[in-house]
C-alpha cells in the first residue's frame, strides 16, 4: 500500500500533499547526500581509479530509467568503434561482496538480471556491489580491455570516473523534482548538470532532431521475439496481434513495456510484477495456455521452468551519430590519459570511429541462453 502511495506521489506533476508532509525528511536526506558528497571531493573517504578510461552510466532518479538498453547501446558503439569494453555492475538485487565474473554458466540468481543480457554482448563482465572491487578484478583477468563501462553507477563515488552518462526516462522525466522520500530524486536535480553526456530513451524522435533538451534522444525499439525454450526461433511480433498474449513484466514500469506491445500492434493482458521480481512457476499457472510475451531482463529467471507459451521480446536503443560522436570524442580523450603509461590503453583508429558512426547500431543483445553444466 506505502510503496504504490509513494509512486503515485513521485510521479504526479505537481507535489501532493503527502508530497508536502515528507518534504522535511527530503531536506534531511538532501543534507546527507551533499555531505557525502563533499567528503568524496575532500578525499576524506577514498576514491580509487583502475587506470582505463571509466564511462559511468546512471541516473538520479530511483526506479528504472532505460539504463540497461543504454549501456548495451554504448558497448555497441564502442566494440565498433574498435574498443575494448569491459562492464561492471552492482548486480542488484544479489549485489555480492565479493567479485563474480558473468560465464555461461551463471544464473539470475548468481549475478542478478542485467549482467547476464550484457554478458550476451560478448564482453567481460563482474559484479560486485563495489564497482573498484568489481573494475580490479576484471581488469586483472582481462588485461586487454581499455574501457570499463560501469552500470548504474553515478552515486558510487569511491570510482574514479572519466565520464558520465544521465539516463532519463522519456516518459517520467524528474517526476515532482523533489528529493527522497517526498519524490524519485537519489540526488539534487542540478546534479546532472555535471554529465558529460546526458541521455533519454523514447519511442519517438522530437521534432528537433536528435535533442530534446539538453538531453541525447535515443530511438527505442522492440524486435522479434524469440522461444525461451528455444532461443534460436524467432517470430515476429505481428504473430501475437489476435493472440491475447498474457504480457508479464517485472521492471520499474510495467506499463512502458505493454504500452510498446500495443503500438507494434500486439493487444493482451498485463501481468505487472516489481522490479527484479523472483519469478516462480507459480506465477505464470493461472495465464492459460495463451502465449507469455516478456522482457529479456526477466527471461534468464524463467529458464529454468520455461515451456513453449513463453516468448522474450528484445527492446534496444539506438544512439544517433551526433550522439556517437560525443560519445566516442569523450572516450578518446579519457584514453589518452592512460596511453602514456600502457600502449595498450590508447584509442583505435579514427577510421574505425567512423565506421560507428555510420552503423545505425542494428543489433539487439544475443538471446539469453540458459545456464550449461
Amino acid at each position: 500500500m506505502l510503496p504504490a502511495l509513494l509512486e503515485k506521489t513521485w510521479w504526479a506533476r505537481q507535489p501532493t500533499t503527502l508530497a508536502r508532509l515528507l518534504k522535511p525528511l527530503s531536506w534531511l536526506y538532501g543534507l546527507v547526500v551533499r555531505i557525502r558528497a563533499d567528503l568524496y571531493r575532500r578525499g576524506v573517504f577514498k576514491r580509487s581509479h583502475p587506470g582505463v578510461a571509466v564511462v559511468v552510466v546512471g541516473n538520479v532518479v530511483v526506479g528504472g530509467a532505460g539504463k540497461t538498453p543504454v549501456v548495451q547501446a554504448i558497448v555497441r558503439c564502442l566494440q565498433k568503434a574498435g574498443y575494448r569494453p569491459g562492464i561492471i555492475s552492482r548486480g542488484y538485487p544479489v549485489s555480492p561482496k565479493a567479485p563474480r565474473a558473468v560465464s555461461a554458466r551463471s544464473t539470475a540468481a548468481d549475478v542478478g538480471d542485467e549482467p547476464m543480457l550484457h554478458f550476451a554482448l560478448g564482453v567481460p563482465v563482474v559484479v560486485c556491489a563495489d564497482r573498484v572491487l568489481a573494475a580490479i578484478h576484471l581488469l586483472a583477468d582481462n588485461p586487454d580491455v581499455n574501457v570499463l563501462v560501469a552500470d548504474d553507477a553515478l552515486q558510487h563515488y569511491a570510482l574514479m570516473r572519466d565520464v558520465e552518462v544521465e539516463v532519463i526516462s522519456a516518459e517520467r522525466r524528474y517526476g515532482n523534482n523533489l528529493l527522497l522520500p517526498a519524490g524519485p530524486l537519489r540526488e539534487p536535480r542540478e546534479r546532472v548538470r555535471n554529465c558529460e553526456l546526458r541521455i533519454m530513451p523514447s519511442w519517438t524522435t522530437p521534432s528537433s532532431g536528435y535533442k530534446d533538451g539538453n538531453h541525447h534522444v535515443a530511438r527505442r525499439k522492440l524486435s522479434d521475439a524469440y522461444a525461451l525454450v528455444e532461443p534460436g526461433r524467432h517470430t515476429p511480433l505481428s504473430t501475437f496481434a489476435e493472440s491475447r498474449a498474457a504480457v508479464v513484466a517485472g521492471i520499474a514500469n510495467p506499463r512502458n513495456f505493454y504500452d510498446a506491445l500495443r503500438r507494434a500492434g500486439v493487444s493482451g493482458q498485463l501481468f505487472p510484477f516489481r522490479d527484479h521480481h523472483a519469478f516462480q512457476p507459480g506465477d505464470f499457472r493461472n495465464i492459460g495456455e495463451r502465449p507469455i510475451l516478456m522482457t529479456e531482463k526477466d527471461a534468464p529467471k524463467c529458464l529454468p521452468f520455461a515451456d513453449r507459451r513463453m516468448w522474450a521480446v528484445p527492446l534496444s536503443v539506438h544512439l544517433a551519430p551526433e550522439t556517437k560522436r560525443k560519445l566516442l570524442r569523450l572516450v578518446r580523450d579519457a584514453c589518452e590519459l592512460y596511453a602514456t603509461h600502457e600502449p595498450s590503453r590508447a584509442a583505435p583508429a579514427a577510421s574505425a570511429e567512423r565506421e560507428a558512426l555510420l552503423d545505425d547500431d542494428p543489433a539487439s543483445p544475443s538471446p539469453v541462453s540458459p545456464a550449461t553444466e
